[in-house]
């Protein structure tokens, strides 16, 4: 059974059709987890749309990062990599909903190293910037 009706399968594969190099989703399952199942036949579904999603379970937990707890990371949590490199990209939970759409174009952008859409002064911003920041991006439809 798919989380994705005909429908919305046949429009993610249109929109899947622009992948340039694969990427490999790392997923970080956690045993008897509900969202964690989900995680994985979301993903697999995704690699039957498009050859060049490779999906590897992973057995270990992710490290935190940042202001990361272990408690963040209780349940499934997916990393993407493009030619072996993390690309810096993690999903915390399910990336159903809201979520859905931004977690596509995500891995569309690192599969084909499209730049992020930024204004000439956010561009000037980040240029400006002289140590690491740690930026969490929260997707809500409110």
């Amino acid at each position: 059974m798919s989380l994705m009706t005909e429908d919305i399968k046949a429009e993610v594969r249109e929109f899947l059709q622009g992948l340039d190099k694969r990427v490999t989703v790392h997923v970080h399952p956690v045993e008897g987890d509900a969202a964690s199942a989900a995680v994985k036949e979301l993903w697999s579904d995704l690699h039957a749309l498009n050859g060049k999603i490779e999906v590897a379970l992973e057995g270990e937990r992710p490290t935190p990062i940042g202001p990361e707890t272990a408690e963040d990371l209780e349940s499934a949590i997916a990393t993407f990599s493009v030619d072996g490199g993390d690309v810096g990209i993690r999903y915390l939970g399910f990336p159903g909903g809201h979520e859905f759409g931004p977690m596509l174009q995500a891995l569309r952008d690192v599969s084909t190293g499209a730049a992020p859409e930024l204004s000439p002064a956010a561009r000037d911003y980040v240029a400006s910037l002289k140590r690491p920041v740690h930026l969490e991006v929260f997707v809500t439809p409110t």
